[in-house]
């Protein structure tokens, strides 16, 4: 039957879009490491009072559940729980067997990126959407926390290794998409491979933005690539 925490969740997916955040995603993305709470992303629907009450309707329908803000994880109910949801994006549910924080809004994403991420993610067996790498990195950066620094880390080794896997091979069109959202002189070398002169010279430009920017590592890698 799984955790209260699980039913839970089912019972979110069984009416709503959930992408599945923080150390829980991290670790379905292959890093080995605990996490004392949950983080999902309940599809933001039209606007935050109509997103707080379907979670309260389904806190209520799953019974014995208190719904919490910041600061300080205070109780909230009715009116409360819409004016937090504005102010924080957030909303912590207890009650389950772990403690579940439900973003309308996470952090450094907006609202209106749900479909996208969700298209870009992948739907797992509970019903959660596992969002990729980069949208999952994003959610982490800037937070100044240690843990997620490293997951940041770990989330940047597993996207390093899919592009060069693909960028070798990718059409113009495909690399040019994917250096869009990341860009970094490992993931550049890997273009450098590729048989198209248009994806080669678009990893050479953007090496020579990095190097203008003062980045050693592409400098390097443009020396004796560049005519003097």
């Amino acid at each position: 039957m799984g955790t209260p925490t699980d039913r839970f969740i089912r019972l979110l997916t069984s009416r709503h879009r959930v992408i599945v955040l923080g150390g829980l995603a991290v670790i379905a993305h292959g890093l080995s490491r605990s996490t004392y709470d949950g983080d999902i992303w309940l599809d933001p629907m039209p606007g935050s009072d109509t997103w707080a009450t379907e979670l309260e309707r389904c806190c209520r329908d799953f019974g014995g559940l208190t719904l919490h803000r910041l600061p300080g994880w205070t109780p909230v109910s009715g009116d409360e729980i819409r004016t937090a949801v504005v102010d924080t994006g957030i909303i912590r549910v207890l009650g389950l067997d772990c403690p579940l924080d439900v973003f309308r809004v996470p952090n450094e994403i907006e609202a209106e990126a749900f479909d996208e991420v969700c298209a870009r993610g992948t739907i797992r067996s509970d019903g959660t959407i596992l969002p990729d790498p980069l949208d999952l990195l994003q959610s982490k950066m800037d937070t100044g926390r240690d843990k997620d620094r490293l997951d940041i880390g770990h989330l940047e080794s597993v996207v390093r290794r899919t592009y060069e896997e693909q960028l070798p091979f990718a059409s113009y069109e495909k690399a040019q998409a994917m250096l869009a959202r990341y860009s970094e002189w490992q993931v550049l070398q890997a273009a450098l491979l590729n048989p198209s002169p248009e994806v080669r010279e678009l990893a050479m430009t953007h090496l020579r933005e990095f190097a203008a920017a003062g980045d050693p590592f592409s400098l390097a890698i443009l020396e004796g690539r560049e005519i003097p």
